[in-house]
């Protein structure tokens, strides 16, 4: 599996997707990374976000490829994960953070691709937790992104006090545009849906 790449027991964030076309047909695909310090669901969902924002200005329908593609393209100071995992994270004692994400074709009215997150998260040792969130569609997936990045900024700003330290502010700022930007996304498919709405009322008051 992935412990040839990496030291045992590597606390692990993996962002796994399973993506389907037209037909019905489904394509999985994984990829890792240890989940210190970046492998976190504040950190690694906009690299989702700027995905299917992607697909929808460039009208394309997802596909494993392109995911991985733009998974791996390392840009900007936050590394991506990039080591391919053929396991199963949802039952990888070392994976403590999992988006398991189902893409779709994209919907022909808004342009937006079929989107479906799931968030799993779990520690072991002396107290033990896990958590799953569930967001659907890419309105929900951008206003969750958004959530996890504003707690980040207001936890990093709280260490830079503590601890006089730019480095944190520097990361707080980072996480205070990547909030703006998810922002942007989630008020442009809210106005998609809206139009889209409008368009079908028309429709049906004209008939």
């Amino acid at each position: 599996m992935l412990r040839s790449e990496l030291r045992l027991h590597t606390p692990l964030f993996v962002a796994q997707a399973a993506i389907s076309n037209h037909t019905g047909l489904i394509a999985r695909t994984g990829l890792a990374m240890p989940a210190a310090p970046f492998g976190t669901p504040a950190w690694q969902l906009p690299a989702l976000l700027s995905y299917l924002h992607r697909l929808h200005q460039d009208e394309e329908d997802p596909s494993p490829d392109l995911w991985r593609a733009h998974t791996e393209r390392q840009t900007g100071p936050v590394p991506r994960p990039r080591i391919r995992y053929r396991a199963d994270g949802l039952h990888d004692p070392d994976a403590e953070c999992v988006l398991d994400i189902q893409l779709g074709p994209r919907d022909q009215t808004t342009g937006w691709p079929t989107a479906h997150l799931a968030v799993i998260q779990q520690e072991e040792g002396a107290c033990p937790f896990g958590r799953i969130t569930r967001r659907h569609g890419i309105e929900a997936i951008a206003a969750y992104t958004a959530e996890e990045l504003t707690a980040e900024h207001a936890a990093l700003k709280d260490h830079a006090r503590r601890h006089q330290d730019t480095a944190f502010m520097r990361l707080a700022e980072l996480a205070q545009r990547a909030v703006h930007w998810a922002d942007k996304i989630r008020a442009a498919a809210h106005t998609d849906a809206i139009r889209v709405q409008a368009d079908r009322t028309r429709t049906v008051i004209t008939r």
